[in-house]
């Protein structure tokens, strides 16, 4: 006997204001489906095909500012749909906002200046006067997690929410590997030495388009003296009194500070 045909939807990731859009019905949320945003593709500012995912076709598309929403789309921060979606669909929303981001900022060529176009079927953007060829952009980044015996340096940055604290982080620079960037953005931004330092995980971070990788580390040296330009506070804190916690559970800062809870509460 055949097997039966699985039938295949069409999912789009719709980008307005960097903000997701969600279909609202019968009390609940879904991502919307083809039939649903026919009336909005002519305000479409790119769209791409991303791949397959749960049996649906998943698109991504950016849609103008100022289009006035029906009733039943509602605009969701990033952050907080990636929450909702849930970890199966974080890589696929993910790239889908990194995808939109790079189009958006790729529209001139930054060699001449002039228009870029969109090759057919790829993640690539040509520019047919001088021949540069632009695909989506990774940033690699770092993030640690310090430790001295049960505490955990945490910190908080200007742009954070109130209540919110995190985990020493950075971008990586030219000509550094990933351990150099660790210890200089360490020095930087509270002036301590670390050792003994322990790859953890990697995730991608869509704010706008990094490649966290993330690193425990124990304190050496140094007395805590933060960088006000980056930090607006920072502090030792036992791993049972935390100040705050990071704003997403699906972020690789949340995932590393459950590991060290962990770790004290088992040792």
């Amino acid at each position: 006997m055949p097997l039966p045909k699985l039938h295949i939807k069409d999912r789009w990731l719709i980008f307005q204001n960097d903000q997701l859009l969600f279909l609202s019905q019968d009390n609940n949320i879904r991502l919307p489906e083809t039939t649903v945003i026919n009336d909005l593709t002519p305000y479409f500012l790119c769209q791409h095909t991303i791949g397959q995912f749960e049996n649906s076709n998943i698109h991504c598309a950016e849609l103008q500012s100022t289009l006035p929403l029906t009733h039943s789309l509602v605009p969701i921060p990033l952050r907080k749909a990636l929450e909702h979606l849930g970890d199966p669909w974080y890589n696929i929303a993910t790239k889908a906002f990194t995808i939109i981001n790079w189009d958006r900022n790729h529209q001139h060529c930054g060699r001449c200046g002039n228009k870029t176009s969109h090759r057919p079927l790829s993640f690539e953007r040509h520019c047919k006067h001088c021949g540069l060829h632009f695909h989506p952009r990774i940033s690699p980044s770092i993030i640690v997690l310090i430790h001295h015996q049960d505490q955990v340096l945490m910190a908080r940055s200007y742009h954070f929410n109130k209540g919110i604290y995190g985990l020493i982080a950075g971008f990586v620079e030219a000509g550094e590997n990933l351990e150099d960037a660790v210890h200089r953005e360490v020095y930087e931004e509270t002036c301590l030495r670390i050792k003994n330092l322990r790859y953890f995980a990697s995730q991608v971070w869509p704010f706008p388009d990094s490649l966290m990788t993330g690193f425990f580390a124990d304190y050496e040296s140094g007395e805590l003296n933060i960088e006000n330009d980056e930090i607006e506070e920072a502090g030792w804190y036992r791993f049972d009194n935390l100040p705050g916690r990071p704003s997403t559970t699906l972020s690789i800062a949340s995932r590393m500070i459950d590991h060290f809870i962990s770790q004290q509460q088992n040792s």
